[in-house]
Parts: structure tokens; C-alpha cells; sequence
């Protein structure tokens, strides 16, 4: 737990594409071998459009986690990481302990938890576990438990692999189209260059989608509702993240580009939140020293937040 933030997601674009590199060397040279005019031509790109196809919309644990990195570091860009080591330790082992509970408990190296440093109220949850969240939405928490329902509509978005979804689908055209090129080229080189430059643009759609646009509404509540089993299933209060909403609904202004922008109106969340919580069995009430325990882990961690 004492891994630096640096460690855990300092990292250049170009790592990353290096993985997608690799990924599209061998297409290329399957490419390469073959020659023009030659009728085993066609069966062979025929072959390699359905793997680099298949490629586009299943990235291997190690690929995704490249991807997840990258996005990451991207985000980390735009806001700086708030470099409070109690508050970031403290944020892991609560995450990490919610992740266990969802549909997806282990990714390539694991789940990392880190703070930005930014008043405005949001959170990312990147590919493969890299969930960043800012202090102005940790300022919505005021317990543990809503510390832990923030957290875990995040590794909602993670486990549903929403972020894998946000991959545009032109972004597979694009990687079809350099196949087609080959019967005009003379080398494989310019049909590497291609997908490579195709399967980069895979972090430019993911960003946009968390950062700019935002998810679908389905997909949010997907991760609202995920969030709430989560909860439930480790011991926390579900409603913890209805009250989240709540106070997160005095506190967004219109036209920012925080959660107002990004995220359905709280008001729409917390009725279908309540609804699903109602048909939940109950949650057997904290014992008087685990509600001690964890008000104390949480002041001292999120004291000064």
C-alpha cells in the first residue's frame, strides 16, 4: 500500500501503445507474406480481418490494462493528483475491499485507487481499475459509508467494462479499411502504421466518452444499481449512496463540467436508487464498535479532504 502515486499511474501514452503495437505486429506480418494476385490472397485477408475485428472488441486483461493506464494518465493531464499518502492509502484498501464483491474482483495488476486535486465534484472509473476521484466529491461523503458508495459506483463503471464500450465503432472501420489498403500496397509497413494509429485512437474515445460527453443513462444507472449490490453485499449502507446524491444536488451548477455535465439529474437517480434499495433484504445494522471504527478511520483519513 505504500506503492507512490507516480508508481501507479505515471505513465507515457507511448507505453501504451506499445502494447497495441505488438497487438497489430503480428497482423502485419501475416500481411506482408502474402502477394498480390495470388488466389490463397483472399482466404488470408479474409482470416486477418475477422482476428484484427475480433481485436478491436476483445482486448486481453494486459491490453486493457495498458488502455486503463493510459486513460488514466490522460485524465491525470487535465488534474493534478492530490499527494496526501494517508488519504490515498486509505482510499485503496476500502476500494479494493468493495471490488472483491463485484462482477469483476481481480483486473491485470489490480484496482488503484487516487485523490485529485480539484474542487469540482467528479470521479473516472478508467478500464482495468483506475478510479480517480476529486476532493470536491469526496466533500459529498460525510462517513464512511458514502465514501464507499462513491467508490463503488466507480468500480461499477470499471466491472461492466463501460469504458471498453465507449470504443467507437469507426475505430474498428478504420482497422478495416487498412486491410482493404493492402492489395494496393507494396508493404506491410503502411498497413502497420495504420491499425496501430487505428487501435491509439481507443484512449482519445474513452476519454472524450468519461470526460466530455459521459455515459449513456443506461449505462449510469448500471452503475448506480451495481454500486448499491456492492454496498450491500460488503455490509454498507446502499442509501449511503442516495445521500451522496443528495447533498451532490445542492452543491452542482448547471453548465458546469463537473457530474452536472456528465451525469443524470441526482433527482432521477435517487428515485430509481430508492426503488431498487426497497427490494433489497435489509442490511443488519453496523455494531456500535464498527460504527466507532470506521468514523475513526474516516476522520483521520478524510479529515482535511
Amino acid at each position: 500500500m505504500k506503492t507512490t502515486i507516480r508508481a501507479l499511474l505515471g505513465i507515457s501514452i507511448l507505453l501504451s501503445l506499445a502494447g497495441c503495437a505488438s497487438l497489430a505486429g503480428g497482423i502485419g506480418d501475416t500481411l506482408v507474406g502474402a502477394a498480390v494476385g495470388n488466389p490463397s490472397d483472399v482466404e488470408k485477408v479474409s482470416k486477418v480481418t475477422t482476428s484484427v475485428q475480433k481485436a478491436a472488441e476483445d482486448f486481453t486483461p494486459e491490453q486493457e490494462y495498458y488502455v486503463g493506464r493510459t486513460v488514466a494518465a490522460t485524465v491525470l493531464q487535465m488534474y493534478k493528483p492530490w499527494d496526501i499518502q494517508k488519504a490515498n492509502d486509505y482510499l485503496n484498501t476500502l476500494g479494493r475491499s468493495l471490488s472483491q464483491a463485484s462482477v469483476l474482483p481481480e483486473t491485470f495488476k489490480g484496482y488503484h485507487f487516487l485523490i485529485m486535486d480539484t474542487d469540482e465534484i467528479n470521479a473516472f472509473g478508467a478500464p482495468s481499475g483506475f478510479v480517480l476521484v476529486s476532493r470536491g466529491l469526496l466533500r459529498c461523503a460525510t462517513t464512511e459509508d458514502e465514501v464507499a458508495a462513491i467508490l463503488a459506483h466507480e468500480i461499477g463503471h470499471v466491472s461492466l467494462k463501460h469504458g471498453m464500450k465507449a470504443i467507437g465503432s469507426a475505430r474498428k472501420t478504420e482497422a478495416l479499411l487498412e486491410i482493404a489498403k493492402f492489395a494496393g500496397s507494396s508493404s506491410g509497413n503502411d498497413v502497420l502504421s495504420g491499425l496501430t494509429n487505428s487501435f491509439g485512437g481507443v484512449i482519445g474515445d474513452i476519454v472524450k466518452t468519461m470526460v466530455t460527453s459521459g455515459y449513456s443513462r443506461d449505462l449510469e444507472k448500471e452503475a448506480d444499481l451495481e454500486g448499491i449490490r456492492i454496498l450491500h453485499d460488503v455490509g454498507f449502507d446502499p442509501a449511503a449512496l442516495v445521500r451522496v446524491m443528495k447533498i451532490m444536488e445542492t452543491k452542482l451548477k448547471p453548465g458546469g463540467k463537473d457530474f452536472a455535465k456528465t451525469h443524470p439529474d441526482p433527482e432521477v437517480r435517487i428515485a430509481y436508487l430508492n426503488d431498487a434499495i426497497k427490494k433489497q433484504t435489509a442490511v443488519a445494522p453496523a455494531a456500535a464498535a464498527q460504527v466507532k471504527a470506521r468514523a475513526i478511520r474516516y476522520q483521520s483519513a478524510m479529515g482535511n479532504i
